[in-house]
């Protein structure tokens, strides 16, 4: 199987992304605001696309795995179940990151995307992983998928 790999640095909306992601079969999300997490959220659900995104703040890291191809799994609005989230709350700016911290989710993500396309090992579909690199924390939260959410 041919794998493209393509960045984007343009503002997404909801026109262009559509066909962005058509595309590809593996979304991988390393943005630092919750309007395009949601979007792409939004986006990968309707079109049944596996989504890996990664958040960061100073030591900590959160990454989700969503196969949207499945009915069964939980979105990142089940996590996040207001309905207007702030950037404010993790704002990168204010908080800043650690560039150690933004290489090991990266590497995750990536491992995650690797272990999809090979069918091998335990994913993280359902879960969120919470990697707390002050301390060398990590720890699986098991996500519930809500009745009343769009996913």
């Amino acid at each position: 199987t041919k794998t493209k790999v393509e960045t984007y640095k343009l503002k997404l909306d909801k026109k262009n992304i559509k066909k962005i992601i058509k595309k590809y079969d593996f979304i991988v999300d390393g943005s630092d605001n919750f309007k395009t997490k949601f979007l792409l959220n939004d986006v990968c659900i309707k079109n049944k696309k596996i989504l890996v995104t990664g958040a960061i703040s100073k030591f900590d890291g959160h990454l989700f795995t969503f196969n949207f191809k499945k009915k069964s799994t939980p979105c990142l609005r089940c996590f996040f179940q207001e309905e207007k989230i702030s950037d404010d709350i993790l704002n990168c700016e204010s908080e800043g990151i650690l560039g150690s911290v933004a290489g090991t989710m990266g590497a995750v993500q990536a491992n995650e995307v690797l272990k999809q396309i090979l069918e091998i090992g335990k994913n993280l579909v359902g879960f969120i992983l919470v990697i707390d690199l002050l301390n060398l924390d990590f720890r699986k939260v098991k996500l519930i998928k809500l009745k009343k959410c769009i996913c």
